[in-house]
């Protein structure tokens, strides 16, 4: 069972530590769903909706951040079927 968004029931992405640093660095985001709202499989990943935040994972950057699918596989939000 895919762990969801609370706001738009997307199933959300996640973060390492670092990659979350360099996304806050860079953009200098507001993070609408970053929050306790999901459980990481990993203490140093980070739940972040792909659609409500799709801005802060690099939609708008040429080379968007990593991100780590809820089955394992590591891709970006381009790559992302989302609207």
């Amino acid at each position: 069972m895919a762990i969801e968004c609370k706001h738009c029931h997307t199933a959300v992405v996640f973060v390492t530590e670092s990659t979350l640093n360099d996304i806050k660095k860079l953009l200098q985001p507001n993070i609408k769903t970053l929050s306790t709202q999901a459980t990481a499989p990993s203490s140093s990943l980070h739940a972040i909706c792909p659609r409500c935040d799709a801005y802060a994972l690099g939609l708008d950057l040429n080379t968007a951040f990593p991100i780590i699918l809820q089955n394992g596989q590591q891709t970006t939000i381009h790559e992302l079927d989302l609207w």
